[in-house]
């Protein structure tokens, strides 16, 4: 109201006043005095009155008059000039009564004034509240149409796709069971545990083109063996690959005790009937002692193809073996039309740790011969149940990567494998789900946030280098298990191949500007 108004105005003038008063009247200190303080103010007394006893003394001599003060106090206690007093009262008379007189003024405004005073306020608030209406609108409209698009190109709702990932790991783990039945009594060769759901199905940005629901399957040594993985671990580096040796143990005590297990280590091979040579593991899946990715591979398959026939009947489905030398390749059509695919990582564990040594790396690395490629996926599918606990609700960091993933694998590839893989665009997201607040990633930011991650890919991308997201980042979460050696150790640069081939970084540049133009037009479509 106008009578608001009025009161407001007011605290101008009176803010002014109060600060014209303190300068005007200082508040006063304490007179109280130290002794130190009081004698060097009485010596400065006596010289004072000393020099003044000389200047009196000159002035008589020349016949000048000078009225001398004769003790501090009459120079504290002094008056001022009555002028200066005077305006000191008066100067805030005169401002308080022009004060009065505009407040009354204000009062006697026609009605006329006054409404079209209070129209113009309200047609400028009216103006300024339909200016942020149309912002939340448009920001609100971006928000929609880019999770209508999301939804509308992932291949499933999130309670589909958790249903589906719990298919995919029973159903694993039924094969797997069948596998460990398919094997001889006295085994020597891998043993395979249960199965661990890894990437994209599981960590939640599944898309329609990556249809791959992928599983890590852990595989220990028979009994009689044990697996020594070896890496290029040094001087606070760390590789992306290493070697599984193969080594014998002796079982003479057991074999004398149980009988379930022979000694190979001190048992002549001549002596093993031919059944048991035939499955000894350092004959059939080892080169020179070496763990071999192709025949390791080569032989899971078989064995899941004989196990398939154990297990059929529980299924109503139909499983189609796809061709690979990193992984098993199931494709699962069921009677209703729809297609799955399964992809079967075998990996080896480094200690007690969470570290792998794999068929198949996290770049999607393809092993060959004796090298496994090194794996952090189950640390990168605990960090993202770790953000999953802490964003707010229906957050949008995943909405944003399936976006990316899905117009980057839209684009035509012509055969060859992309330079930016799906796991440099995830790299990008989890570096910045720790450096921004995780209350960024609300619903209503998915624009922005969509174009903060690629702006750090732009930026890794000119600088050639994007630091792997768990080797050498001391800023990871304590509940991310990561060795010590590994978590203090020197940063990884995924982009180094990059800056060592021109070549590359061209091709990965225009790859980058195609996803880049796919998304500005997204969005601007999403504007209009």
């Amino acid at each position: 109201t106008m009578k608001q108004v009025q009161i407001r105005m007011l605290w101008g003038p009176l803010i002014f006043l109060a600060v014209l008063a303190l300068v005007h009247n200082p508040l006063m200190v304490s007179d109280y005095t130290d002794s130190i303080t009081l004698n060097r103010l009485q010596d400065h007394e006596k010289r004072m009155k000393q020099e003044m006893e000389l200047l009196q003394t000159e002035f008589d001599q020349k016949g000048w008059t000078l009225e001398v003060l004769q003790t501090p106090k009459d120079w504290i206690t002094t008056e001022q000039p009555m002028d200066d007093e005077t305006w000191d009262v008066w100067h805030y008379v005169i401002i308080l009564f022009l004060l009065v007189c505009y407040v009354y003024t204000s009062e006697k405004e026609p009605g006329d004034d006054s409404g079209t005073d209070t129209s113009s306020s309200t047609t400028n608030r009216d103006y300024d509240d339909d200016t942020d209406d149309m912002e939340t609108e448009t920001s609100g409209s971006r928000q929609n149409a880019l999770e209508t698009f999301c939804d509308g190109h992932t291949d499933m709702d999130t309670s589909d796709l958790t249903n589906m990932c719990d298919f995919v790991e029973s159903f694993v783990n039924d094969l797997l069971e069948a596998c460990r039945n398919a094997l001889p009594y006295q085994n020597t060769l891998p043993l395979l545990e249960n199965c661990i759901g890894v990437d994209s199905a599981f960590e939640g940005w599944h898309t329609q083109q990556s249809k791959a629901f992928s599983v890590l399957v852990p595989v220990v040594p028979p009994k009689g063996h044990s697996f020594r993985l070896e890496t290029s671990d040094s001087d606070g580096t760390s590789s992306k690959h290493g070697h599984i040796l193969v080594e014998m143990d002796c079982m003479c005590k057991r074999e004398r005790l149980l009988g379930d297990v022979v000694c190979f280590l001190h048992r002549p091979e001549q002596k093993l009937s031919e059944d048991q040579q035939g499955a000894f593991l350092m004959h059939v899946l080892c080169t020179s002692s070496h763990l071999d990715v192709d025949k390791t591979i080569y032989w899971f398959q078989s064995l899941v193809g004989k196990a398939w026939k154990n297990v059929q009947y529980k299924y109503n489905l139909h499983l189609l073996p796809k061709p690979s030398n990193t992984s098993c390749k199931l494709q699962l059509e069921f009677r209703s039309g729809r297609t799955i695919s399964v992809d079967i990582i075998l990996g080896v564990q480094q200690g007690d740790s969470l570290v792998f040594l794999a068929t198949q790396g996290d770049e999607m690395d393809h092993s060959t011969g004796t090298i496994w490629q090194r794996t952090f996926a189950i640390q990168e599918l605990l960090f993202f149940k770790w953000v999953s606990q802490r964003v707010p609700e229906e957050s949008c960091h995943l909405k944003c990567l399936q976006i990316i993933i899905y117009l980057k694998e839209s684009n035509p590839s012509d055969g060859k494998n992309p330079v930016l893989t799906n796991h440099h665009y995830k790299t990008c997201l989890m570096h910045l789900l720790l450096f921004r607040s995780l209350s960024d990633w609300a619903r209503e930011d998915i624009a922005q946030r969509l174009q903060d991650i690629l702006l750090f890919m732009h930026i890794a991308l000119q600088e050639k280098c994007l630091n792997h997201f768990l080797i050498g980042n001391i800023s990871l979460p304590i509940q991310i298990p990561m060795p010590t050696a590994l978590r203090t150790a020197a940063p990884v640069n995924l982009f180094k191949h990059l800056a060592q081939d021109p070549n590359l970084h061209a091709e990965a540049m225009r790859e980058f500007v195609e996803v880049v133009e796919q998304v500005r037009a997204l969005v601007a479509t999403c504007e209009e």
